[in-house]
């Protein structure tokens, strides 16, 4: 009997290319656990396939803008590495992307090869949301069933309150105050953007928006500076998004006379096209445009020393459970 345990990190996923990245939205939009279009299964690919068409080239000239491609699988497989360096033992680290490759069922494919008997299931998202960790367990659970494949599986449904996770955010965060002008936090305001979540998702009972709120509040306290807000950012579609909205908060800052700003993407672990292009391009150019003089985007955690410790708790602590 094969007795290593499987520590699957699952992510979003990005497209490796610019003619990667309509197929990729295709994937994303046919995500019911998303995006729920009227007659359901009926409609789900043709729409989805008609927003991905629409959407691939502004989508493009954001990928164009930081590289040609996503970054995310690189992050992801360092996270992956550092973790597997510090747990060691009976654990074998994989990663999982849910839109992009390696996709779920690659990845299925290759536990069920080597039989593993339990799989520990890390997305890489540290609130909880039926459209990110939620997604990526029915994804997984489908594919699961679909190849025959019946291992035990545990999901570490979300870890917002892990200390050295929490740690982690105020080191970066500390670190890169420090390369301001002038650093002192009465001197600065520090945004923390995460990425945004329709009202009506939340309002059907979906937690995200409490516990992005529990994170920022714990990490605020941690931090003990005067002038901070919370924001969300990366809304699509015509509907009402969780506010206030993070180019919202810019424009007010500016008008309020905010010379120094810096901005953390607190919903993101990995940095992507959301952090590189949407806060470190469009929304620099939003700020110095309306006067802000020094604007800062703090780098998500990456393989920050503390967070992949944070990471081996996490994974630990799983496998105590029955």
């Amino acid at each position: 009997m094969f007795e290593r345990t499987a520590v699957v990190l699952c992510n979003l996923g990005g497209p490796d290319s610019l003619d990667a990245v309509r197929p990729f939205l295709f994937n994303l939009f046919s995500d019911p656990d998303i995006f729920r279009f009227p007659l359901g299964s009926l409609t789900q690919r043709p729409l989805a396939a008609l927003i991905a068409w629409r959407r691939a080239p502004e989508a493009a000239h954001g990928y164009a803008a930081i590289g040609g491609k996503s970054p995310i699988l690189e992050y992801t497989r360092a996270q992956a590495e550092a973790l597997q360096r510090a747990i060691g033992g009976e654990f074998d680290v994989h990663v999982c992307m849910r839109y992009w490759h390696p996709l779920t069922d690659e990845v299925v494919s290759k536990l069920k090869q080597r039989n593993y008997p339990r799989v520990i299931l890390v997305p890489l998202y540290p609130q909880y949301s039926r459209t990110t960790s939620g997604s990526s367990y029915n994804e997984f659970m489908r594919q699961c069933r679909r190849q025959d494949y019946q291992p035990s599986v545990t999901l570490i449904r979300q870890w917002y309150e892990q200390p050295d996770y929490q740690n982690a955010i105020v080191e970066t965060v500390r670190a890169e105050a420090n390369k301001l002008p002038d650093p002192d936090p009465a001197h600065f305001e520090l945004l923390f953007s995460a990425h945004g979540l329709p009202k009506k998702i939340v309002a059907e009972g979906d937690p995200y928006e409490q516990q992005v709120r529990a994170t920022y509040d714990a990490v605020r306290a941690r931090l003990g500076w005067p002038h901070t807000t919370l924001c969300y950012q990366s809304r699509v579609g015509p509907l009402e998004w969780l506010r206030p909205y993070t180019d919202d908060v810019v424009r007010e800052k500016a008008a309020a006379g905010v010379k120094q700003m810096l901005v953390y993407p607190i919903a993101f672990v990995s940095d992507h096209v959301e952090t590189l292009f949407e806060l470190g391009i469009t929304y620099a150019e939003l700020a110095r445009s309306r006067g802000i003089e020094h604007y800062r985007v703090v780098p998500a955690l990456n393989n920050h020393p503390r967070f992949i410790e944070a990471l081996r708790s996490l994974v630990l602590d799983a496998a105590q459970r029955p």
